[in-house]
């Protein structure tokens, strides 16, 4: 029988994420708010037996500021892309550690994650490098890595799967992930309305993508898992953003639900693979309404686990049934 797959990823950014556009910190309630969320979220996947992958910053790792202003120097010295020089600028404002700055570090999360069962941590660049805005940008990128895996490898974590901040995927840089031993990456929706773009999104492409969020306009966009195997890379493709619970549209809730639930179904039922990926901060707020919808869907990937073998692995762990032809093709 052909069980299907179901993947969970999330892109672990914390501040990070939001330095280039936030300057004003009006963002913040959300970055408190997922440092709360996170041991909930993990308490459900443990609570369901999910497999999950954190694609996670790498200066999170740090565990001082005088460490990333270090490899600060060590791998910025010749760098100069306008992204680089923002994030030159972040790393001066910060505290010292995670005690005085939960915004920038989070070491004492990562441990949590690492300590709970089925869950993988993957890379989502150091500075949260934006992958298409930086033009040429194949040697800022490099250094972007090596700073990102000096930190991971001081944890004793060697990542295997990538994630490109802001979705904005570049085939050009799969050679320096592979170089640095990570041949899983998450690639975007095959629909023009998840095309990647540089720079934020065109405002109708993003109500277009809100739309679809509650009506199919765009189809399941599940997979069969072979079509991942793209040479000597494996894209396992995002599914679906799981949008988190708004007040304003709280009586949309139920479509969204039904729309994720119906792909997770069609995949399960053909043997395919649906791909949910979200960002912690985006439970930062309303945690309570958010860890509902999120224990909903496990509850449900456990009815489709009974029902037909459906079975939760991590990015790496996919990538690792592919290269041993465990999956059906």
């Amino acid at each position: 029988m052909k069980n299907g797959y179901f993947v969970i990823s999330l892109d672990f950014e914390l501040r990070w994420g939001s330095y280039s556009w936030d300057a004003n910190h009006t963002y913040d309630p959300h970055i408190v708010g997922a440092r709360k969320a996170i041991p909930d979220i993990l308490k459900t996947f443990a609570s369901y037996q999910v497999h999950a992958t954190w694609a996670t910053v790498g200066a999170l790792f740090a565990p001082s500021k005088t460490a990333i202003l270090d490899a600060n120097k060590q791998h910025f010295n010749n760098t100069s892309t306008p992204q680089i020089e923002s994030f030159l600028k972040e790393c001066t404002t910060l505290g010292e550690n995670e005690s005085e700055d939960p915004a920038h570090y989070a070491l004492s999360l990562i441990e949590k994650i690492s300590a709970t069962e089925h869950q993988e941590i993957g890379l989502h660049t150091y500075s949260h490098f934006y992958c298409l805005d930086n033009k040429d940008a194949e040697q800022a990128f490099q250094n972007d890595t090596r700073a990102a895996l000096t930190m991971m490898n001081a944890q004793n974590i060697e990542p295997k799967s990538f994630v490109f901040p802001r979705n904005q995927f570049n085939p050009a840089l799969l050679n320096t992930l592979k170089e640095h031993g990570m041949h899983t990456v998450r690639g975007n929706e095959k629909h023009s309305l998840y095309r990647e773009r540089e720079g934020r999104e065109r405002k109708l492409h993003r109500a277009l993508r809100l739309m679809d969020a509650y009506v199919n306009i765009s189809g399941q966009h599940t997979f069969a898992p072979d079509t991942c195997v793209e040479q000597d890379v494996i894209n396992i493709p995002s599914s679906r953003f799981l949008r988190p619970y708004a007040k304003q549209a709280r009586f949309l809730e139920p479509l969204k639900l039904y729309r994720i639930k119906k792909a997770m179904r069609h995949a399960s039922r053909r043997g395919e693979v649906f791909h949910l990926w979200f960002h912690p901060h985006n439970f930062g707020t309303n945690i309570k309404e958010n860890i509902a919808m999120l224990q909903e869907i496990c509850q449900y990937y456990e009815d489709l686990q009974n029902e037909f073998g459906f079975e939760s692995v991590t990015m790496q762990e996919l990538a690792q049934k592919l290269a041993r032809k465990e999956v059906n093709l």
